[in-house]
């Protein structure tokens, strides 16, 4: 008996893979093929550059692999033709996904994502707009940063601080798909700068970097389809009104109505929060909206005294009144370009009122070109920060 005690305590995982003879992949970027379906871009880290305590030795941190396939499991299997070691795919960062890809469709390859149990559903999955996806993976960073770990913190971070990128985990699409009235949408990012200089571990020596990943809005399908994009205050918008943001800042313009326009005004807003209703009059929708938030005022350019509450009305209005405009020209762009709910009101009728909904259902994204939309706000600004008026010297001639 004990010895049959000691055999259940020896034993070991019949899977396991040590670690110096395995290779995490951290990245992919999935592409039309050229001879097969899709190609595919792996991301796999050089642990010893990216080691924050011994420091690198100079070399790369990350190496890429590209391997064509008619799946994404067969160029997946196919990847140890050139690498030596065993991939790990349970540390992937992000999966970026090429726009032409995207509009033909992703339940075509999305499926293996969801299926593989070593890919977990926090993963995050971008589209590439106006360039390869491989080029994402391509650029590399001071401070010895690969690209997917790059790529993730800055979009997690700008949704945070600004809310101008939807939410793009691998759940987030079967969600958008299963979900009536909801339509999917994934963060867009973009390149500014000259990729092939950026490929060079020279391109990090210098203060200005040859290649940068910008985050560009929200990619907007119909199904799983890609139509369109929505810019960042476009998104932001939207994503203000499915109550996504909880914080943000808005550069009120000047008098002048520009974004030049002297006389601009700062307003941080902190535990944002957005209330919608929906009824329909007839065979027209109608949509209301009521968006909240408390915020400081983080800079102004005019003369509008802060020692009074007067002061502070004045730019609770202006603030109102701006956010009503973009809303406004969101929706509008919404129902004219792109012809789809990217607000979610469908998804809060089906929830709502399911039996009201539910004859609707096959024709909502129809009705919604055609819904008129009320926006209300309430924003409330505690504190001017640290000084209640701008500097300002006050003469003492008559």
């Amino acid at each position: 008996m004990l010895c049959l005690s000691f055999m259940f305590m020896g034993t070991g995982c019949w899977d396991q893979v040590e670690l110096n003879r395995a290779s995490l992949i951290t990245g992919m970027a999935l592409e039309p093929g050229q001879n097969m379906r899709y190609k595919v871009t792996f991301e796999t880290v050089n642990a010893l550059e990216t080691d924050p305590n011994k420091g690198g030795k100079g070399g790369t941190p990350t190496a890429l692999y590209t391997k064509e396939g008619n799946s994404i499991a067969e160029a997946t299997s196919r990847l140890n033709e050139s690498l030596e070691r065993m991939p790990l795919l349970a540390h992937i960062r992000i999966i970026i996904i090429d726009e032409k890809l995207a509009r033909e469709g992703i339940n075509q390859f999305i499926d293996v994502l969801q299926r593989n149990r070593y890919v977990r559903e926090d993963v995050l999955v971008l589209v590439a707009k106006g360039y390869p996806a491989s080029d994402f993976l391509k650029t590399v960073y001071a401070r010895g940063q690969y690209a997917s770990f790059k790529i993730q913190t800055q979009v997690e971070t700008y949704r945070q601080v600004f809310g101008g990128i939807p939410r793009s985990h691998l759940y987030d699409i079967a969600q958008a798909l299963l979900t009536e009235g909801r339509v999917l949408m994934l963060g867009a990012i973009t390149i500014s700068g000259d990729v092939e200089k950026s490929k060079s571990l020279d391109a990090i020596k210098t203060i200005y970097p040859a290649a940068v990943v910008k985050t560009a809005g929200a990619a907007v399908f119909r199904g799983d389809k890609l139509i369109g994009y929505l810019s960042n205050e476009q998104t932001r918008m939207a994503m203000l009104a499915s109550d996504y943001v909880r914080s943000t800042l808005f550069s009120l313009p000047g008098p002048g109505g520009k974004p030049t326009s002297p006389g601009a005004i700062g307003v941080q807003f902190y535990h944002m929060h957005s209330h919608m209703h929906v009824s329909m009059d007839g065979d027209k929708p109608i949509f209301k909206l009521h968006v909240e938030g408390d915020g400081k005022i983080t800079s102004i350019d005019r003369n509008i005294k802060l020692t009074k509450i007067q002061g502070f009305s004045t730019i609770e209005q202006l603030t109102s009144e701006y956010v009503k405009e973009k809303m406004q020209e969101t929706f509008i762009y919404a129902q004219k370009k792109l012809g789809v709910d990217v607000f979610g009101f469908g998804e809060h009728y089906y929830r709502y009122h399911f039996r009201k909904f539910k004859p609707l259902a096959k024709e909502w994204n129809t009705l919604f070109t055609r819904a008129d939309l009320d926006v209300k706000s309430d924003f409330t600004l505690r504190r001017p920060d640290l000084k209640t008026q701008k500097i300002e010297k006050e003469g003492i001639g008559p």
